[in-house]
């Protein structure tokens, strides 16, 4: 009998693990080709904590769903939201700034600030910051549907400033070059918004506490070995 429950236990063990992914949102999650900052820094933890995984892109909820239902091992970037679930150490963040081309001029204390500039933000970003209602009626004001119009509209000047997120702005810049389109990049004014929760932290979600444990280990070797900062700030 024991030497069965010890057969069971390592098939059960060999199997690959189920995790869940958000949908896409480059660079930090791209289902088209399974990779992003965040794929890639799960795929390191697991090749240093020996795991096999099978990989999902869902929705948010869906994600959570779907941990809290056992049909995944593993949901990567959530909140912590379920007391019955096991949660990471602090994964990735998501950091929104205010870019501004003239850097000696810049500086920001506080959002209402933003009020003498022109600024192009994104989509609901007025919600997302908890901006007053004197940005509804600012007319220098504009969200952006599509953040690479966005940027492409800060950068050929429709706006003084840029509200976005530090990681995205610079794979933006990094598509529109490739695109052929040209800018000069300079030491542009770069302040982090003086708002609630940002950054913003992601966890990764667990069902098991050893399964979180060896995630944890491994993520501080990652940090310590320099590896991770290489593939949360895209560098090769």
């Amino acid at each position: 009998m024991w030497l069965l429950l010890f057969s069971l236990h390592n098939r059960a063990a060999a199997e690959p693990l189920k995790v869940a992914f958000g949908q896409s949102r480059p660079p930090y999650v791209d289902e088209s080709n399974q990779s992003g900052i965040s794929v890639e820094l799960f795929d390191n933890i697991a090749k240093i904590s020996g795991w096999q995984y099978q990989s999902f892109f869902v929705s948010n909820k869906r994600m959570e769903r779907l941990l809290r239902s056992e049909k995944v091992d593993i949901a990567v970037e959530v909140q912590k939201s379920d007391k019955n679930l096991y949660y990471s150490m602090p994964l990735i963040s998501y950091r929104n700034f205010a870019f501004h081309r003239n850097k000696s001029k810049f500086v920001l204390n506080n959002m209402s600030e933003l009020l003498v500039y022109s600024v192009c933000a994104w989509q609901n970003a007025s919600e997302h910051l908890f901006l007053d209602s004197t940005f509804a009626n600012k007319t220098n004001y504009v969200e952006y549907s599509k953040q690479q119009d966005q940027v492409i509209d800060w950068l050929s000047g429709k706006c003084e400033v840029i509200l976005i997120d530090d990681t995205l702005l610079k794979w933006h810049l990094f598509q529109l070059k490739n695109a052929g389109h040209f800018f000069v990049k300079r030491n542009w004014g770069k302040v982090l918004l003086p708002v609630k929760n940002n950054p913003l932290w992601f966890y990764a979600g667990f069902r098991e506490p050893r399964l979180r444990d060896d995630f944890n280990s491994a993520l501080q070797l990652l940090i310590d070995s320099g590896r991770y900062n290489q593939i949360r700030e895209m560098i090769e």
